[in-house]
């Protein structure tokens, strides 16, 4: 990758736009333990560290999804020399690849459907999960933006979540076809 500030621009806007995909395939890779958020920050530095490899156009996911795995079979070995832990070798790369093929199918389905779940709302809802969510803003500042209390928002969110999982949960299961 040629050394651009739009190029930056690009490779920055890839790494922010994978953050929760890349969270999630940690989380599958490493359920429960503790240091998930520590190997998504390894996989960070590392991706930027290897950015001028990487070209714009090609599939940045797979890339970064590679990276996470070599990481995560890093801290895999690290913890088999500290008789942590103590599976096969050749079991944890399986376990890698089998975990990469359905995070990436998953993720992709989980995300569509939650689009199509979030489109569905209520135009009231819909605003009160763009600014709470994806626009980061506090419980505090989105009831004051709309002139409501922060413990019914509270409480509204709640519902809110609820029938997104659901939502999310009916489309998956039907593959994702259904309207």
């Amino acid at each position: 990758m040629a050394e651009s500030p739009d190029m930056e621009e690009t490779f920055v806007q890839l790494v922010v736009s994978h953050q929760a995909a890349l969270h999630a395939f940690v989380v599958s890779l490493m359920p429960g333990t503790p240091d998930v958020d520590d190997v998504v920050q390894e996989v960070n530095a590392a991706v930027w560290r290897k950015r001028r490899e990487f070209e714009i156009g090609t599939n940045f996911k797979a890339w970064m999804f590679s990276v996470a795995r070599f990481k995560v079979l890093a801290l895999w070995r690290d913890l088999k020399r500290k008789k942590v832990w103590t599976v096969p070798e050749a079991t944890l790369v399986k376990l890698l690849d089998d975990a990469a093929d359905q995070c990436f199918d998953a993720h992709d389905h989980r995300h569509d459907a939650l689009r199509e779940c979030v489109q569905q709302l209520r135009p009231e809802d819909r605003g009160l999960v763009l600014r709470y969510y994806y626009e980061g803003r506090s419980l505090g500042e989105v009831a004051a933006a709309i002139g409501r209390k922060a413990e019914n928002l509270k409480g509204s969110l709640h519902r809110i979540r609820t029938n997104l999982r659901s939502c999310v949960r009916f489309k998956t299961q039907l593959g994702g076809n259904a309207t």
